[in-house]
């Protein structure tokens, strides 16, 4: 894998019934004829505590697409003030593909 590219994108974090904007990470890597996407996104931890979170959460991507986004274990005070949610790589067969789920990686609209 060759890494390609780092973008950051605007999206909705659904917790329980609840949406809130929350900004996340992109790292996009190269793999043979396709690519890999992985997402992830730091959020304050007494405000996911506050919000109801246990460990998973759905963020709606700027696409509209949506992704599962996972804490290892439940969040609680004894995790530190930012906590890392992280998603599994998605695997795109073309730039197009990537383009189209991630439109913040659109490297012609920069």
């Amino acid at each position: 894998m060759t890494h390609v590219q780092n973008v950051d994108g605007q999206g909705q974090l659904l917790i329980g019934e609840r949406f809130s904007p929350m900004t996340y990470h992109v790292t996009v890597e190269r793999r043979n004829a396709g690519y890999r996407a992985k997402v992830e996104m730091q959020a304050p931890r007494d405000w996911l505590i506050r919000q109801g979170f246990q460990s998973r959460a759905t963020l709606v991507l700027s696409s509209g697409d949506r992704i599962e986004l996972e804490h290892d274990g439940a969040v609680d005070v004894s995790d530190s003030i930012s906590v890392l949610l992280q998603g599994a790589a998605l695997d795109y067969g073309d730039r197009d593909a990537l383009v189209a789920a991630f439109p913040e990686a659109d490297e012609s609209s920069s």
